[in-house]
């Protein structure tokens, strides 16, 4: 299954609860495009609540990554303003919070 949504790319399956964050994202007038990637498997528990953390900056943006249970996935945002990334995942609540000295 392959079609854009506008801004969001459908290329793979998207996590439970992941593609209402990314369409949140969509809003954000600096982000250009969102790719989700694949959905792997980890050593993990079943269930538990979806987060999404910034991995690393890239080239064009920002790599994110999503988690729930024991199912990680890829998320590849271009954009311009990665700060207004991180703003949208705290308001939706579901970017980690960081403890001090990591």
């Amino acid at each position: 299954m392959r079609y854009r949504d506008g801004i969001l790319k459908i290329e793979h399956g998207i996590l439970p609860g992941l593609k209402e964050v990314l369409l949140q994202l969509t809003e954000v007038e600096d982000v250009r495009s969102i790719v989700p990637g694949r959905i792997y498997a980890t050593r993990g528990r079943p269930g538990g609540a979806l987060s999404v953390r910034v991995s690393a900056p890239t080239a064009t943006g920002v790599k994110l990554i999503a988690r729930r249970g024991s199912s990680v996935q890829e998320v590849f945002v271009v954009c311009d303003d990665r700060a207004a990334v991180e703003q949208v995942l705290r308001e939706a609540g579901v970017h980690p919070r960081r403890t001090q000295g990591r």
